[in-house]
This record gives C-alpha cells, structure tokens and sequence, in this order.
C-alpha cells in the first residue's frame, strides 16, 4: 500500500536569513556585521569572528532589529569588555525597525550618515562621547518620532540644519561639547515636548530665542560656554524651569525682573557675560533656590535686602560685579548657606555679626572691598572652621588670632 504523506518544509521569506531556528532580517544583520568589520582597526575591538547577534545588547522583533546597545561605558546596562570604532556604517539606514539605538563611549570616527534619516520610527539616538565629526545631515528632519537625541562630546560642527525643528517629539537634546555654530533656530520654541535642552560648550552666537519661553514641560536649559549676544528674554521667566545656565556668554542688558517668576527654580547661573543694573529684589522670592552665580558681570546697585525667600540657599557668588552698600544682616540669617563670595565689589560698612555667627558658613570671601570696622573676636568662637578672605580692605586691628590671613588693610581709625 502506498501512503501519500505531505511534507511541509518551513523556511524563512529571501529576505530574512534563517539563524538557529529563527529568521532575521538580512540587512539588519549586514549592519551589525559592518560594525564589527570597522571596529577591527581600533585599540581594543570586537573579536573579528564575533558572530552579529552577540554584539552588544540586542532586542529583535518579528525578525527584525528594534533596539541595540552597545558601549564601554560604566553608566549603561550593555557595557562590553570591547570598543566600537571606524565610520558608523550607511547601513545603519536599512534599520527601518529600530527604536533605540545608543552607541555612546566608544571611537566612533566620521560623521552621520544621511542614511539615518531613514530610521522613522527611531525615538533615542545616543552618539554621545565618540570622535564624529561633520555636520548633523539635513535628513535628520525624517526621523519625526525622535524623542531623545544624545550626541554630546563629539567633534561635530556646522550650524544645526533647519529641518530639526521637525522633530516635535522631541523631548531630550545633548549637544554639548562639541564645535555648532549658527543661531539657535527660532523654532526651538515651537518644540513644546522639551524636557532638557542642552546645547553648551560650543560656538553658537546670535540672541536667545525668546519663544523658548513657551516651552511649558522644559525643565533644564544649558546654553553655557558659548558666544550668545544680547539681552536675556524676559519670556524665561514664564518656564517652570528648576536649572537655567546661561555662563559664559556675551549677554548684556538687566536681569529680567520676570526670573523671579521662575518658582521651581534650584540653580541659576548667569556667571562671566556682560549683564548690568541692580539685581532684580524679585530673585529674594525664590523660595527653592540653592545656588546663585552672578559672579564676573559689570552688576551695580546694592544687595537685595528682602531675601527671605531663600530658605535653601545654599551658595551665593557675586564676586566681580560693581554692587555698592552694605552687606545686608539678613545674608547672616540665611541658615542654609554654606558658601558666600562678595569679593571685588564696592561694599562698605563692617561684617554684619550673624554672618560670622552663622554655623553652617563654610566659605566666606570678602576680599577686595571697601569693607571697614573691627572684625569681632566671635569669627573665633565658631564651633566648625570657616576659609575667611578679607584682604585688601579698611579693618582696624585688633585682628582675631584665629584669622592666619589678613593681607593689607588701610584702616581709616
């Protein structure tokens, strides 16, 4: 008797390759394997007979790749004993699938691919920390799901391209350190999924745009150590913000008076830029504010008196600005305050005894001023040590033994 049986042999579509059972999508893995091949070159690379899918950390669905991770750094959960190196290969646009892909602490050399703006449904490119260089290519505008966008410690150069405006998902952008120039686009403002936007250390000039004020979910904006001109838009001052770094700058104009509106505010620093005026009483309300750095401006006017605010603050630093009067006793009631630097400005009057009564005063610079009077023997009796700089100023001896430094003094008695 003849039996008749069907045999039905599996295989997987031409497209796909066929790998211990499962089926993957050919191009994904010619990815990988061009990394590998790259990466041969460098001070400590992949084995040459590593296989693709055991290079880094890797997540694949239906046959295709959607996340992929791979970096010697410490701060990840895919940290690899190896190093990735070479030009990011063009391939990388046939990951048509791929939602994350982080990179980060490796030697990356090159620039990106325009290939990369294939990658649609991309949300996280993190690049950080490599040796690119060029230019962000234009078609980075494609990749309209993109919420995270980590390049930071790169070389990489050029004015941002315009299309990144595009990117309304984006909710996280590391740019610092590298060497972008340009303006800031306008149409950051109109970006309002913003969460952190950090763009310092590089050379971009031009004016703050204002409708960054508009960006309701930002809560971190580091726009340091670059070469921005102008005033500081008032329209900051409607952010719920809890850090704004603006450093190292070429900013001129006041202080917005609106900053105090800034009522989750931790840190503001706006040290070394060209600022001028009185600084604004409304920074006295911020009740959250730990560290306030106004130092290296041309500032005038007198301290603020009504700081009562500042029930955290935690490091006040005012140092080279023009602030004249006197030191108001309500600094030395602060009971937070650890640091305080008011050195090279134009204060007078003596010490105000609940300064140096204050315990928790690690630091107290008051160096260069037109500060006068007897500094009182209760510096002495403090329980914890306190660094005191008082030189260059007009006190009258007797000096506390304690003080090791006094310095010149031109005393008027």
């Amino acid at each position: 008797m003849l039996f008749l049986i069907n045999v039905s042999i599996w295989c997987c579509d031409f497209e796909y390759l066929e790998i211990n059972g499962d089926c993957y999508y050919r191009k994904d893995i010619k990815f990988l394997q061009a990394l590998i091949e790259n990466s041969q070159y460098g001070r400590n690379p992949p084995p040459d007979d590593l296989k693709p899918l055991n290079l880094g950390w890797q997540l694949w669905e239906n046959g295709r790749l959607v996340e992929f991770c791979c970096s010697t750094s410490t701060n990840t959960e895919c940290r690899m004993n190896y190093e990735l190196s070479g030009n990011l290969p063009p391939e990388i646009g046939n990951l048509t699938e791929l939602k994350i892909i982080s990179l980060e602490s490796n030697n990356i050399i090159g620039s990106l691919p325009p290939e990369i703006g294939n990658l649609e449904k991309l949300e996280q490119l993190k690049l950080s920390s490599n040796n690119m260089i060029g230019n962000i290519p234009q078609e980075i505008g494609k990749m309209v799901h993109l919420q995270t966008l980590a390049l930071k410690g790169n070389n990489i150069s050029g004015a941002l391209p315009l299309s990144i405006i595009k990117l309304k998902d984006m909710e996280w952008m590391y740019l610092s350190s590298n060497q972008l120039n340009g303006n800031i686009p306008e149409g950051f403002g109109e970006m309002i999924k913003f969460k952190y936007l950090n763009l310092s250390n590089n050379q971009f000039s031009g004016s703050i745009p204002s409708g960054i004020g508009d960006l309701d979910e930002l809560q971190y904006l580091n726009l340091a150590n670059n070469q921005l001109t102008g005033h500081i838009p008032s329209e900051l001052g409607r952010l719920n913000i809890y850090r704004l770094n603006l450093e190292f700058n070429q900013l001129t104009g006041k202080i917005p008076r609106d900053l105090g509106n800034l009522s989750n505010l931790v840190h503001l620093n706006l040290e070394s830029n060209k600022l001028i005026g009185e600084i604004p009483s409304s920074l006295g309300n911020l009740k959250w504010l730990k560290k306030l750095e106004l130092h290296n401006n041309q500032l005038t006017g007198e301290l603020p008196k009504n700081i009562s605010g500042w029930e955290v603050m935690e490091e006040l630093n005012l140092y080279n600005n023009k602030i004249t009067g006197r030191i108001p006793k309500s600094i030395g009631k602060l009971e937070s305050l650890k640091s305080l630097n008011l050195s090279f400005n134009f204060l007078e009057g003596d010490i105000p005894i609940t300064l140096l009564k204050n315990e928790n005063l690690d630091l107290l610079y008051l160096h260069v001023n037109n500060l006068q009077g007897i500094i009182p023997e209760v510096v002495c009796e403090r329980e914890n040590l306190i660094k005191l700089l008082f030189y260059s100023n007009a006190f009258c001896p007797p000096y506390p033994e304690c003080i090791k430094y006094i310095g010149t003094q031109t005393c008027k008695n």
